[in-house]
């Protein structure tokens, strides 16, 4: 899945600058990771054969869990997982990474020109689809690193530089 790959990387490079320049603390970048692949939860339906179809008599559709609203609930979910002290900052960490991968997602290659319906439950509005990859493109792959890896060689080069001197 070079979408998915794509959606961390991305991630990673976003987040290790926010971390370098800002205060928030570098054990937030994994979460941030972890948001950005949790809208990608609803493709584990395809993989699972999980059927579409209703319980209790509701209808459900896990494609729920790639919209605005899908982002929030798994965020959530995630930030029941952390201490009761980082839930707050940890759902927002959480949000952050799924907004990206929303984000990102709206320049997938769509057949109608719209995106799908991600604000919901907000708004049904379908924005247009920039139309730049389908999220089967490899070459979106080495972009991705081209942005991760320099962000991941500075944090390791400015981690071992302190190091150094703590041991000065």
């Amino acid at each position: 899945m070079p979408d998915l790959l794509t959606h961390v990387l991305v991630a990673y490079a976003v987040g290790g600058v926010a971390v370098r320049w800002t205060d928030a603390p570098d054990r937030n970048l994994p979460l941030l990771l972890v948001g950005a692949a949790a809208p990608d939860a609803m493709k584990a339906s395809v993989l699972l054969d999980v059927p579409v179809g209703t319980a209790f008599g509701i209808p459900y559709s896990m494609w729920g869990l790639h919209t605005l609203g899908g982002v929030v609930v798994l965020s959530g979910a995630g930030a029941l997982t952390l201490s009761a002290g980082e839930r707050r900052s940890g759902f927002g960490v959480l949000v952050c990474g799924g907004l990206s991968h929303l984000v990102l997602d709206l320049f997938v290659v769509r057949v109608d020109g719209v995106a799908p319906p991600y604000l919901f439950p907000v708004s049904g509005w379908l924005p247009p689809a920039a139309n730049l990859y389908a999220s089967t493109d490899l070459w979106t792959i080495p972009v991705a690193v081209a942005l991760a890896l320099p962000v991941w060689v500075v944090r390791r080069r400015s981690r071992s530089a302190s190091a150094s001197d703590q041991t000065a």
